[in-house]
């Protein structure tokens, strides 16, 4: 399994592994992900930014997230953070296909993300995720983020996570 920066040509393909993503969060019984988020505009720019990941395992694509060093919102809401005045990155969009869920390698595709932070000299990641995404809180709180609490961001009330990155 690897990380590997997604290109253009790979926009069909995250936008079904996201739109599988937004469908499994329904049949959680919930809604994170409006219909139409993300956009393919939103995509474009992950990938012209250099934030844009795909998780390939055995040469398939499995997952998308992005990876974003700090985030304007993040700032914004800054008073949440137990680790201030540190540089960070972000991971939104994350999603995983449907051909990969079910397969127990959320920790594998964290691991991944994680090292390719540190190797970018970064050892601290903060991530969000809505309150009824019980799946992703596991996760979470499994891998050892720290749970800040509930807070209002642009994009609704979310649950905020960060996590200290050991050197890889």
């Amino acid at each position: 399994m690897e990380l590997r920066k997604a290109i253009l040509s790979d926009l069909d393909t995250i936008m079904r592994i996201l739109s599988e993503a937004r469908e499994a969060q329904r049949a959680q019984g919930f809604v994170q992900w409006q219909d139409g988020y993300p956009a393919s505009s939103t995509i474009v720019s992950d990938i012209e930014r250099g934030d844009a990941y795909m998780l390939i395992d055995d040469g398939n694509a499995a997952g998308y997230v992005a990876i974003a060093e700090g985030d304007s919102e993040y700032d914004r809401l800054r008073h949440i953070w137990q680790m201030k005045g540190n540089r960070y990155c972000v991971a939104h969009r994350l999603g995983l296909a449907d051909s990969h869920r079910g397969r127990k390698i959320s920790g594998r595709f964290f691991s991944l993300i994680e090292a390719k932070i540190v190797r970018r000299g970064t050892r601290l990641i903060r991530i969000d995720t809505g309150l009824p995404n019980k799946a992703m809180q596991h996760i979470l709180e499994k891998r050892g983020y720290t749970r800040l609490g509930t807070h209002e961001f642009v994009w609704g009330e979310r649950l905020a996570y960060e996590k200290l990155l050991e050197s890889v």
